[in-house]
């Protein structure tokens, strides 16, 4: 009894080693900022940090006045915020044609629609996306926007993007 109790003790160790993983988490700061395209609020893009190093990513989507707030993502956990530091910014915005969407609160529709796309090549193959955003904006390493996030704040970032 005494051993099998010793490696069950054995086999658990490691885990308490490990804990909870929020010790894992990145130090983070409050960042908030707005999108415009030529002047004009940009709705429903996603915002997208990377540290330098490209270690930490954080990400936020735009509302109807272009304002959007990040959050970083580690594993399954998120925290508010980004770390400090220098970042690299991508924006993307993408309209999907040549595949209908379900509705996302119907659960049948969206069950079929599923099941349509994985056992039909042919229907995911039709799936093109559009960018409302000059894809020159996409990449976080290639976008040639920069922010800086510090410890002090305010980190309210504005980001102006040409259609051009």
């Amino acid at each position: 009894m005494t051993r099998f109790l010793l490696q069950g003790c054995m086999l658990l160790v490691p885990f308490a080693l490990v804990g909870c993983g929020s010790s894992d988490l990145p130090n983070t700061v409050p960042v908030t900022g707005t999108v415009t395209m030529d002047g004009t609020p940009v709705d429903g893009a996603t915002v997208n940090f990377l540290s330098e190093g490209g270690s930490i990513a954080s990400a936020g989507t735009t509302d109807a006045s272009g304002k959007f707030s990040l959050t970083t993502i580690v594993g399954s956990q998120s925290v508010p915020g980004a770390v400090v530091g220098s970042h690299g910014v991508a924006v993307v915005k993408t309209e999907s044609s040549g595949q209908e969407m379900a509705d996302p609160n119907d659960l049948e529709a969206t069950k079929a629609m599923m099941e349509k796309m994985t056992t039909n090549p042919a229907i995911t193959s039709d799936f093109k996306a559009k960018y409302l955003i000059p894809q020159k904006y996409n990449n976080p390493t290639q976008s040639q926007i920069k922010a800086q996030v510090t410890e002090a704040g305010p980190n309210d970032i504005k980001i102006e993007l040409s259609s051009r």
